[in-house]
């Protein structure tokens, strides 16, 4: 991912579209560059997407705008994913459908726009907040704002897309692209023909933390005013990165690290190019693991899991939560080992069952099943592989992990069934 900005007025809207449009045209050849294996693009083929939201602490919402500018008719409907509660006022009438929580736009031939409100407050099942708006901040991922999408295209169309956002005076805005405030952002997906903006946004009177760690920018942000630890965060993400770009290279060139006040949701949470950390979430947690680098491995490997398999996602993240410490130095062998005798003694009642949604003991049973299997794959394969070379193929097929391919591809590796995986889905 690249990043392009153009500069815009606040204050005109208008401007701010047609500068919008026009970065999308004039950005395509950039997208494809970035792919690993770039074919002959058809400019005929090529569509523009411009995202744009006005962010509303009065209203507790973002006016929010997707428009279309294609040469002919490439995009013949597109289906958002809108639950009621969050998604108001979706227009115009007669270019939707609405169906329960999906709603089909059919844009005009030569493009047009989609009009909505977004409801910026969301609570979690236990009832705190994972996304807010307030008078002089807003915290939510990008991803909600605008939702996932299907798009029905002529076969061979692709988008060129790009993000415009608009907060109140004297607020800055962060996301994983860069600073957004006066400025319209290239948006680069080079897994997905329909480009959209993801990750986590953080917007108002903020205290912001950069570096470098290489080449990648680094960037840890919080509202002014809430208890931050960015110094540490930025400190620990600088002395472990190196570690985790080896084992997942193709680590985004940007990292967002955003935080709350106090009373919001007590976890991490990981997002494009970004997570969501709660400040009195522990760097190193007693057990040695780690929820900053279990987030990272989550942002880094973009692994996700299908039909039972979150075990496998959630066991690879926290296993390398203690791994990557220990290469990187931060902890000794002895630790380490001790480590992962705990996790043993932890999750000794746990089984390796199909699940959607790995947690607590099933997770440690995972991550304790996780260097089992790398130590069986090494002695296979006479030190040859590891399981770094299984989760770098996994990573590099980029497709959703079931149970049978993840079996299918240890024992590809291994030549023989793996024992380490034995009475697993």
């Amino acid at each position: 991912m690249r990043l392009k900005v153009i500069s815009f007025n606040k204050g005109e809207m208008r401007t701010l579209l047609a500068i919008g449009l026009f970065s999308c045209v004039g950005l395509v050849a950039g997208a494809f560059a970035f792919s690993a294996a770039p074919e002959p693009v058809d400019s005929s083929k090529i569509y523009g997407v411009f995202y744009q939201a006005k962010l509303d602490p009065t209203s507790g919402q973002a006016n929010a705008t997707v428009t279309l500018d294609q040469p002919r008719q490439l995009v013949r409907s597109i289906e958002f994913l809108m639950p009621p509660e969050r998604y108001l006022n979706i227009g115009p009438s007669e270019q939707i459908e609405i169906e329960g929580d999906r709603v089909t736009w059919q844009p005009p031939k030569k493009g047009g726009s989609l009009h909505y409100d977004f409801v910026i407050g969301h609570k979690r099942d236990n009832g705190v907040d994972d996304a807010r708006i307030t008078d002089s901040w807003a915290l939510f991922k990008l991803d909600h704002l605008f939702p996932r999408a299907n798009a029905r295209v002529v076969k061979g169309a692709t988008s060129s897309a790009s993000l415009g956002l608009i907060a109140p005076e004297e607020w800055a805005i962060e996301t994983p692209y860069g600073r957004a405030a006066t400025q319209v952002l290239e948006i680069i997906d080079p897994y997905r023909n329909f480009d959209r903006p993801r990750g986590w946004l953080l917007a108002g009177k903020l205290g912001v933390r950069r570096d470098r760690v290489g080449e990648r920018i680094i960037n840890v942000a919080n509202p002014l005013g809430t208890d931050a630890r960015a110094n540490d965060v930025l400190a620990f993400v600088r002395w472990t990165l190196p570690s985790l770009i080896e084992v997942f290279p193709k680590f985004p060139p940007r990292l967002l690290i955003v935080s709350g006040p106090a009373d919001m949701w007590r976890g991490g949470l990981s997002g494009y190019a970004s997570l969501y950390l709660h400040n009195d979430r522990p760097l190193i947690s007693g057990n040695r693991t780690s929820a900053v680098l279990h987030e990272l491995v989550h942002v880094a490997s973009r692994l996700h899991a299908r039909e039972g398999a979150d075990w496998i996602v959630e066991g690879i993240a926290e296993y390398y939560s203690l791994n990557l410490l220990f290469r990187s130095g931060g902890i000794s062998e002895r630790r380490y080992d001790e480590a992962f005798e705990q996790l043993t003694q932890w999750s000794e009642e746990a089984e390796c069952v199909a699940t959607d949604r790995s947690q607590g003991e099933q997770t440690a049973f995972a991550a304790v099943l996780m260097r089992a299997l790398d130590a069986e794959i090494r002695a296979s394969t006479r030190d040859e592989s590891s399981l770094d070379t299984l989760v770098q193929a996994l990573v590099e097929a980029n497709t959703p992990i079931t149970n049978a391919a993840f079996r299918a591809a240890a024992t590809k590796m291994t030549g023989e069934p793996v024992k380490a995986l034995a009475g697993c889905p």
